[in-house]
């Protein structure tokens, strides 16, 4: 029997053993999934040799960070870095240094730049006025160099200057690995010669040099971006765009962004429908050393979030145009699946902590689907949530509201904590189930792996008891022989 119970012991132990390891696994694998577990989530078809080379998604309202794979990894945007040249025109609007009605005369420069075949434009003539509610559209669907240069240089004639003012705001927004060398995401040698106006001192430019950022910086820009001009998603949710309506110039570009719905239109030479419900903006880029790039967002109920892609594909396969968007697509899926943004607590009377308090605004943010948010009461007198999501930059506050401390008279207060307690007791079991995420799989695993071993414990508990049991028992018998002997003998 003992070496039963020996033996029993090493097999238990065994399996603890082997079911720890799994746990650790577990607990490892529960940190996040990878793009290829989003892509089969989504039921999507796509190569893992085309995955981004980096990715991330965050929250739209509060800059949370909700999921990334390599989100700090270096890469050349390419023409999405034209948002940053939009976000100034926007922000030299904002500060009353003209209007979206201001007219901007296109020189022979900028029609020899519209002329150049290898970098993305439109047509522009030299001579004719183009207001600047025109040339935004055209710097955001066709990606047209020679609009963007013109806005450009509406905000600062000088491009090396206007390089500083764009590297200042990424600084200033928090993009600490972000180094911009161009306006518009094509290298400055694209524009052959005509990328300054004459008399520009250009022999600081890095005239062969790429732009470079990383997913997690361009997310920050993206938060800053919509939270600052939302208003710019006025000409990035349509499939197509038409400018320069009724005149001689007028021209129709279709979206690159193929994630956006089109209502039932088709693309011209798209292989699939990508659309995805809910997208909206903003925009895509792609070039030699940067491969197929895109910057997305999109909205569902009060839920909006934002999806930075880099570096899909290979440049010599022009297919990672449409490669692109299942992988967008797959991230944004993810968010809407696993996460929520909703009412935490409401305006008005609360208790918190055995506190009773007046709650100014109602506290709204973003949480994990089907979990339970603590509610912190800091010290200067706000209420925030707290919970594993933080926002991706230091620059960006948490969500909190203020609120008041409330008194009353002892019968109400006593009255009031009884209630309570009486509440917390009946629903503590029902609270405790549905904090526990089931539908998690790794928190499933984790609850049948600890349950089991759980389970296994009292098994051994219970056979050594049995073991101790029956030793007890076999002594008392040896002993009662002994006895029943000597007896005998002192008989004889």
């Amino acid at each position: 029997m003992k070496k039963f119970n020996l033996c029993m012991l090493h097999v238990l132990c065994s399996v603890i053993v082997l079911l720890g390891v799994t746990g650790a696994k577990v607990f490892a694998e529960d940190n996040q999934p990878s793009m290829m577990d989003l892509i089969n989530e989504a039921k999507y078809q796509a190569v893992e040799s085309d995955k981004p080379k980096s990715a991330i998604l965050i929250d739209g309202n509060t800059g949370k960070f909700l999921w990334g794979e390599n989100e700090e990894t270096p890469h050349n945007p390419a023409s999405i870095m034209k948002l940053m040249t939009i976000y100034l025109t926007y922000e030299a609007m904002e500060k009353g240094k003209f209007t979206m009605d201001t007219m901007v005369e296109a020189t022979q420069r900028h029609q020899q730049i519209a002329n150049i075949y290898e970098i993305s434009n439109n047509k522009i003539v030299a001579g004719v006025s183009y207001p600047v509610k025109e040339l935004l559209p055209m710097a955001l669907v066709p990606s047209s160099n020679v609009a963007t240069m013109m806005l450009a240089e509406l905000v600062e004639p000088d491009a090396v200057k206007f390089l500083g003012l764009m590297n200042d705001k990424a600084k200033e927004l928090g993009m600490n690995n972000t180094k911009i060398v161009n306006a518009t995401g094509a290298e400055i040698s694209a524009f052959q010669g005509l990328y300054a106006n004459e008399g520009v001192d250009t022999s600081s430019l890095d005239t062969t040099g790429s732009n470079e950022t990383t997913a997690k910086d361009f997310s920050i820009f993206t938060y800053n971006l919509l939270k600052n001009f939302p208003q710019i998603l006025e000409y990035t949710s349509k499939p197509t765009v038409t400018v320069m309506k009724d005149t001689p110039n007028e021209e129709t570009f279709e979206t690159y962004n193929y994630s956006i719905p089109s209502a039932g239109k088709t693309y011209e030479d798209v292989d699939k429908d990508y659309s995805f419900e809910g997208v909206d903006g903003l925009k895509t880029g792609s070039s030699p050393s940067g491969a197929f790039n895109i910057d997305i967002t999109a909205k569902r109920d009060d839920l909006r979030l934002i999806a930075i892609v880099f570096g899909v594909g290979d440049w010599s396969d022009q297919t990672g145009e449409y490669k692109r968007h299942p992988f967008a697509n797959a991230i944004l899926n993810y968010g809407f699946n696993h996460f929520e943004y909703k009412e935490l607590v409401k305006k008005g009377e609360q208790t918190i902590d055995e506190k009773d308090i007046n709650v100014l605004e109602p506290l709204l943010d973003v949480v994990k689907k089907d979990s339970t948010s603590k509610i912190l009461l800091n010290d200067n007198k706000t209420l925030m949530v707290e919970n594993s999501l933080k926002p991706v930059s230091e620059k960006i506050q948490p969500i909190s509201v203020k609120y008041e401390e409330e008194e009353k008279d002892i019968v109400t207060t006593t009255k009031k904590h009884t209630n309570k307690l009486k509440d917390k007791s009946v629903g503590f079991i029902s609270s405790l189930t549905k904090s526990i995420d089931l539908s998690n799989p790794f928190i499933k695993g984790a609850v049948i792996l600890f349950g089991s071993i759980f389970l296994l414990l009292i098994l051994l508990i219970g056979l050594l008891i049995r073991s101790n049991r029956k030793r007890k028992k076999a002594r008392l018998n040896r002993r009662k022989r002994f006895e029943e002997k000597n007896d005998q003998i002192g008989g004889n």
